[in-house]
């Protein structure tokens, strides 16, 4: 008996549902492996799963009491102090379509046919989609209005944005520490909201957390690194991973070439099975991504380089929809069918942006 028109339809439909859920976990992980930073998200224990919610939230303590000095009779103060806010971040989405047509499936009813046909337009997808969450995790998450989960310049935003941003991202800095809410919805007007951030034409001011450097970077990299580093550690918890642009990379593997000890953490060996160069800096893994000069809608300015400690960092996101397919729809007046492989995220957070830093050198 011959298959009929419809039951062909339903039998493509539920081949690309089902193989695209056979191959779920395994595309995941490829994604996950498919460069530096979101190994570095899995491998730190950074991606954080939360099912639905309006959006989401983290208590930020900022309030602090001050100690009281006191003799005989000394009348002593009872001051209220706030402790605590909450920094709140909304979710965000993005997907990727995968086509067909009756034309398609027609051509490839066979059994044999239909395998590779599906398996074919699942690849793109899934490649499509690897590239696209590796460029959304170097951008903003606001700018311009563009509906994307937050990205490594949120929590670690430039120094250009401490003094001429525009919030929403006008100009090349994207977020003002002056006027922006970008990051939970608290203004960096608050300097307990601010990471530390410089370029070697700066002045510094550790209250204003504003770094400066020596130029040129390339004679003097090694220890303005040491200084960034002290400075963003404070004593107290130090940067872990830091992630700079290719030509700094190499300028200090070059500088280092032959003092570099081989210290590896679990985490350099898992990216050195995987094809990833990293150094290490006193401890934190090093490495470079040449997205840092090149991605739409972040800085791109050059010579960036950011000190991040992925203890205080989440990468939210909803495990009930994360790499999960629609149905298929039909459109109107037309042979053509899509589905959808779709992801909610609010994206990289942090409660506490100090213990990151970016700094940027002269060229």
């Amino acid at each position: 008996m011959a298959t009929t028109l419809p039951t062909l339809t339903k039998t493509i439909d539920d081949d690309f549902v089902n193989t695209w859920y056979e191959i779920k976990a395994d595309v995941e992980d490829n994604i996950m492996e498919s460069n530096v930073v979101w190994l570095a998200l899995r491998e730190f224990g950074v991606m954080f799963p939360q099912t639905g919610g309006e959006y989401y939230t983290d208590t930020v303590g900022y309030g602090k009491k001050t100690t009281q000095r006191f003799v005989k009779g000394t009348v002593l103060d009872q001051n209220e102090v706030p402790m605590d806010t909450m920094a709140r971040w909304d979710w965000a989405y993005f997907l990727i379509d995968v086509n067909r047509t009756l034309v398609d499936d027609q051509k490839n009813r066979g059994p044999s046919m239909i395998k590779s046909y599906v398996a074919r337009r699942l690849e793109i997808a899934k490649e499509s989609v690897s590239q696209g969450i590796e460029t959304m995790i170097h951008q903003y998450g606001t700018w311009d209005a563009i509906a994307q989960p937050k990205g490594l310049f949120d929590v670690c935003a430039p120094h250009a944005a401490i003094t001429v941003g525009t919030s929403g991202g006008t100009g090349s800095d994207g977020d003002s520490y002056a006027t922006g809410t970008n990051n939970g919805n608290i203004t960096r007007v608050n300097t307990w909201w601010r990471n530390w951030a410089g370029t070697t034409a700066t002045s510094e001011s550790r209250e204003n957390k504003v770094l400066a450097g020596t130029a040129p970077f390339d004679l003097n990299l090694r220890q303005d690194m040491a200084h960034i580093y002290n400075m963003v550690t404070n004593g107290q918890a130090s940067p872990n991973f830091i992630l700079a642009s290719q030509n700094l990379y190499e300028a200090y593997e070059d500088e280092v070439s032959d003092k570099q000890q081989i210290v590896r953490t679990g985490f350099d060996k898992s990216a050195a099975d995987l094809g990833f160069e990293t150094l290490t800096f006193k401890g934190a893994t090093f490495t470079y991504s040449n997205k840092l000069e090149a991605a739409t809608n972040q800085p791109a300015l050059g010579n960036e380089m950011l000190f991040l400690n992925m203890d205080y960092l989440k990468y939210v996101y909803d495990p009930g929809v994360w790499f999960d397919m629609t149905e298929w729809r039909v459109g109107t007046n037309a042979m053509e069918r899509v589905a959808y492989i779709t992801c909610a995220a609010v994206g990289l957070t942090t409660n506490q942006p100090r213990r990151h830093g970016y700094f940027r050198w002269a060229s």
